[in-house]
C-alpha cells in the first residue's frame, strides 16, 4: 500500500484519530476506542506518530485523492512489557513480568486506559467508551488457546527471558505469556464504561 504523506510528514498521532469523521466514511468511534485501548493492553509506549502511518488501500487512477485510506499501528516494537517514560528496551519491550503486573485500567471503576505517556509518546491514559470496549472484547474472546499459544509461539518470546532487566530471571513458557493475555483479556471483558 502506499503510505500517504502531507508536507513532507508520514504517521498520525493520537489525537488525530479522534478527528476522524464517521459521517464522511471514517471508522466509528467504538472501532477507535477499540484500537487505543488494543493500544494500552499491548502497552504500545512508544507511540509516536512515525509509529502509526496511513496507508491507501485504493487510489483511483483519475485523481490524486485516496478512495480507501486506512490509519494503522506499523511500529509495535516497544510492547508486551510495561510503558517506561524513556522507552526503556529492557521494562517495554517483551518483559513478561512488567506486562503481566500492568493493569489495564487505571483505577477500580471506570474506563481510563493505563497507559502512562513516554517521552515521545502521543497516547495517554485514553478514556475508552463501553462500545469500544465491548468491540474490543468481543474480537478477544474469539481467540482460542491454541491461536493464543501460535502467536507467542510464532513471536518467540519463551526466548527473552522473563524480565530482561533481570538477568537470573529464567525464560517463561508460552503458556505464561498466554496466562497473562487471558488475565488482560479478562480485565477488558469484565469492565464495564
Amino acid at each position: 500500500w502506499e503510505e500517504i504523506e502531507l508536507d513532507g510528514h508520514s504517521g498520525w498521532s493520537w489525537a488525530e484519530l479522534d478527528q476522524v469523521d464517521e459521517t464522511t466514511g471514517g471508522a466509528p468511534r467504538a472501532q477507535r476506542d477499540a484500537l487505543k485501548l488494543l493500544a494500552v493492553f499491548v502497552q504500545h509506549t512508544d507511540s509516536k506518530p512515525q509509529q502509526q502511518r496511513i496507508v491507501c488501500l485504493a487510489m483511483p487512477a483519475d485523481d490524486d485523492a485516496c478512495d480507501r485510506p486506512l490509519m494503522m499501528i506499523n511500529d509495535v516494537g516497544l510492547t508486551f512489557g510495561r510503558a517506561s517514560r524513556a522507552n526503556a528496551n529492557a521494562v517495554s519491550a517483551v518483559n513478561l513480568d512488567a506486562w503481566s503486573r500492568v493493569p489495564v485500567w487505571k483505577g477500580e471503576t471506570g474506563c481510563v486506559g493505563n497507559l502512562p505517556r513516554s517521552l515521545t509518546g502521543t497516547l495517554h491514559n485514553p478514556v475508552i467508551s463501553e462500545d469500544g470496549r465491548r468491540f474490543l472484547a468481543t474480537l478477544m474472546m474469539q481467540l482460542t488457546d491454541a491461536q493464543l499459544h501460535d502467536l507467542f509461539d510464532v513471536a518467540r518470546v519463551s526466548l527473552r527471558p522473563r524480565s530482561p532487566d533481570k538477568g537470573r530471571s529464567g525464560f517463561p513458557a508460552i503458556e505464561e505469556w498466554v496466562a497473562a493475555f487471558k488475565d488482560k483479556r479478562r480485565q477488558i471483558v469484565e469492565r464495564t464504561c
